[in-house]
C-alpha cells in the first residue's frame, strides 16, 4: 500500500499537465494584478485603474538601468541609492485618478511632463517643449539642421501614448509603442538630493 501511494505520488509531481493546474491560475491572477490592477473588466475601462494605479506615488523615484548590451552585466536598481540622492530623481504626483505629473530637474534646467488617462492602462503624454529641450542643451540657440532633427526626434519620443503599470508598491512600468521599457522605483525616504 505504502508503494503504491509513492509510486502515485512520483506520478503526480512528474505530470506537468496536473502539477501545473494551480500555477497557471496563479500566473494568471498576478498578470491581473499587474496589467489591470486586479479590477474587473468593467472597473478596468471606467477610469478604476488610475485610482490604484496612483495611490501612495508621491515622491521621488529613479529610472533604473537595465543590461548593458555590451558586457551583458545586468545593473537593474544596483545604482539606485547613488541615483537617488543625485538632482536627476524624478519626482512624481498625483492629485487625481485620472493625471500623473512626472517632474526631472536636470542640471541645465527643470520640465514637467503630464500624463493623462485614456481607458484602462493607456494614458496621453504631453511635455511642453520649450523647458524639456532647454534642460537637454537643445534650447532655442542651438540652430542648424543638425538641432532642428534631434529636436524632433525627442519630441516624437516623449509626447503620445503611453502604458503604465504598477508591478509592486515600489515600481512603476511605462511602455511605449517605440522604445525600451522605462522601469521606475521608489526613492528610500531618507534619500533627498
Amino acid at each position: 500500500m505504502r508503494l503504491r501511494a509513492v509510486c502515485l505520488t512520483l506520478a503526480l509531481l512528474a505530470s506537468p499537465a496536473l502539477a501545473d493546474t494551480a500555477s497557471v491560475a496563479d500566473q494568471a491572477q498576478r498578470a491581473y494584478d499587474i496589467y489591470a490592477g486586479g479590477l474587473s473588466q468593467q472597473a478596468f475601462l471606467s477610469a478604476g485603474y488610475g485610482d490604484k494605479l496612483f495611490t501612495n506615488i508621491d515622491g521621488r523615484w529613479v529610472r533604473l538601468n537595465g543590461p548593458d548590451n555590451k558586457t551583458g552585466i545586468e545593473s537593474y536598481g544596483a545604482f539606485t541609492e547613488k541615483y537617488c540622492k543625485s538632482p536627476p530623481a524624478l519626482t512624481l504626483a498625483s492629485t487625481s485618478k485620472l493625471t500623473l505629473t512626472m517632474t526631472t530637474a536636470l542640471q541645465a534646467g527643470t520640465y514637467t511632463q503630464s500624463f493623462t488617462l485614456v481607458a484602462g492602462s493607456t494614458f496621453g503624454e504631453h511635455t511642453d517643449p520649450a523647458p524639456y529641450l532647454a534642460a537637454l542643451g537643445l534650447g532655442p540657440d542651438k540652430t542648424g539642421d543638425a538641432a532642428d532633427q534631434q529636436r524632433a526626434l525627442l519630441l516624437s519620443l516623449t509626447n503620445g501614448m503611453v502604458q503604465i503599470y504598477r508591478p509592486s508598491e515600489d515600481a512603476l512600468v511605462m511602455t511605449r509603442d517605440r522604445g525600451y521599457p522605462i522601469v521606475m522605483v521608489r526613492c528610500p525616504a531618507a534619500s533627498g538630493g
